[in-house]
């Protein structure tokens, strides 16, 4: 399997527009995306099926998430595991140093800094919410990436 970064996902497939849509990357990658109520669990990747499972229960912003961090799972090597995000201590197979790192490969990959960049200082975009809707993330997931960019709005 090819590893790859979230960079060298988007140099190779991204068409510079946003929202970025995770489900394309995995096409790209020949992994399909299922969505289906998984209980308390927001997703998992079956490297066997080759397919990312998200929480169709879960709002948009949130599945987008889910399938961006499965892929960077797949991307990063960690191979299959249904991995509990909700309740650490319960998870069959819970590793903080890979679920960091699959977190930082979705943020990078959904949020790219060129991205952030034109709309903040090219279109911009200084009022956060509309940033969250136009990237079509979380409050959460974009004030982290906001703050690891260096910007404060």
């Amino acid at each position: 399997m090819t590893t790859y970064t979230a960079q060298a996902l988007l140099e190779e497939f991204w068409d510079m527009k946003v929202p970025i849509k995770p489900e394309y990357f995995a096409e790209k990658l020949g992994l399909s995306v299922v969505k289906k109520d998984l209980g308390y669990r927001s997703g998992y990747l079956d490297e066997g099926k080759k397919t990312i499972f998200v929480n169709e229960k879960e709002i948009p912003e949130r599945q987008r998430f889910t399938i961006a961090h499965e892929l960077g799972h797949h991307c990063l090597g960690h191979g299959s595991a249904e991995r509990n995000t909700v309740f650490p201590s319960g998870a069959m197979s819970y590793d903080p140093v890979k679920e960091a790192a699959a977190n930082r490969f979705a943020a990078d990959l959904i949020m790219p800094a060129i991205a952030i960049k034109a709309l903040i200082e090219k279109v911009g975009i200084k009022d956060p919410v509309r940033l969250r809707q136009v990237l079509g993330v979380s409050s959460q997931a974009l004030n982290l990436r906001l703050a690891k960019l260096g910007y404060f709005l």
